[in-house]
């Protein structure tokens, strides 16, 4: 009985005196996955714009960018009934109906430029902040000045949000 608590005097005195500091490092790690979003709110009366008449700058949307990308990121839209061409325009729906309405878009005020039926809206280099970069959406018709078939008009614009 007597080796035992000398074995074990002996144990706690080599830990008491023979270690006095410690370090345990532990590494702490997390990641932020790459956020690009695009959100459209349309207008409640786009689907009836009276295309005869002149629209001048005639809010259409609000669009809010957000992008946590440091190196920024880009906003395009497209134009479907564009193709390869430089202006959208309105189409008919009666198939025969050849007549078309050029229309020019504004986005967060500064006209938009196509081609090839795309134009580069946000070219940014830097994140947004958490709430979004928010932009109206316009459009000019010269609908006093046509006068084209009767026949309901559209033309379809796709907002896509890239990541640099």
């Amino acid at each position: 009985m007597k080796a035992i608590r000398t074995s074990v005097f002996a144990l706690a005195f080599f830990f008491a005196v023979g270690v006095t500091a410690m370090a345990v490092d532990i590494t702490l790690s997390g990641t932020i996955p790459v956020i690009t979003s695009i959100s459209v709110t349309p207008e409640p009366d786009i689907a009836n714009l009276d295309l005869s008449a002149d629209l001048t700058d005639k809010k259409i949307a609000t669009v809010v960018e957000l992008s946590n990308k440091r190196t920024g990121y880009t906003v395009t839209i497209q134009s479907a009934n564009a193709g390869s061409g430089s202006t959208p325009v309105f189409k008919g729906s009666d198939v025969d109906n050849t007549d078309t309405i050029d229309y020019a878009v504004s986005y967060g005020g500064a006209a938009a430029t196509f081609s090839g039926g795309i134009a580069t809206v946000t070219d940014a280099s830097a994140k947004t902040t958490k709430d979004g970069a928010s932009k109206d959406v316009a459009i000019t018709v010269g609908g006093a000045s046509v006068f084209p078939n009767a026949d309901t008009y559209s033309d379809t614009l796709t907002f896509t949000i890239t990541a640099k």
